[in-house]
């Protein structure tokens, strides 16, 4: 399941960079999973050499069209109600890190996948469902939900859904049951070890 909430995140790549118009998020979904595919594929030799280097890719052209303030916040819960700015913004910066060095190697696994954008009605309002479907080598397929909403002149995620899984939700009861524990400062600081540990 970690694996497949693994694909489920990265796997939506959205279009960066400012565009006249705004592209609904099913045509997002779909038109840039084959970006990342061929992305993928075209170095795969490279990152098998040095698999650090996806970390920039995931920086740059996943990361920043994910809402990370909101899924922050939502991860969080009351914790972030009660949090200083500053506990705010070291714990974004930290669950940014979190999922790039956690999360970006696993892109190598599915570089040959086949990712299908299911039939679905048109966004209405602020909020959509991108569902979709991961055709993998064994197994029946992956099914994947994103949940987006539309802001600053663009779609973006803020939770993805793996087989019925929210990863907004998984996160939320760790770090929850963490912080009634130790605090959030505390919280904090064992990300930042993690973050520098897995970038050595």
């Amino acid at each position: 399941m970690k694996k497949a909430m693994v694909f489920g995140l990265l796997w939506i790549v959205l279009v960066s960079g400012a565009a006249a118009a705004v592209v609904p998020p099913q045509e997002v979904v779909q038109n840039t999973s084959a970006r990342m595919l061929s992305a993928l594929r075209q170095n795969y030799a490279a990152l098998k050499q040095d698999a650090s280097s996806i970390y920039g890719m995931v920086d740059q052209i996943v990361l920043p069209n994910f809402d990370f303030e909101l899924m922050s916040r939502w991860v969080l819960g009351r914790a972030w109600q009660q949090a200083t700015p500053e506990q705010r913004r070291r714990f974004s910066e930290e669950f940014r890190t979190l999922l790039v060095r956690t999360y970006a190697k696993a892109l190598l696994e599915y570089a040959n996948e086949e990712v299908r954008v299911l039939p679905q009605p048109a966004a209405d309002g602020n909020e959509a469902t991108v569902r979709t479907e991961v055709r993998v080598r064994t197994g029946p397929p992956i099914q994947i939900n994103y949940s987006m909403h539309l802001g600053n002149e663009a779609w973006k995620v803020y939770d993805v859904t793996v087989d019925g899984v929210s990863l907004v939700t998984n996160y939320r009861g760790t770090f929850a049951s963490q912080t009634r524990a130790s605090g959030l400062d505390a919280v904090i600081a064992d990300l930042q070890r993690r973050n520098a540990q897995a970038g050595r």
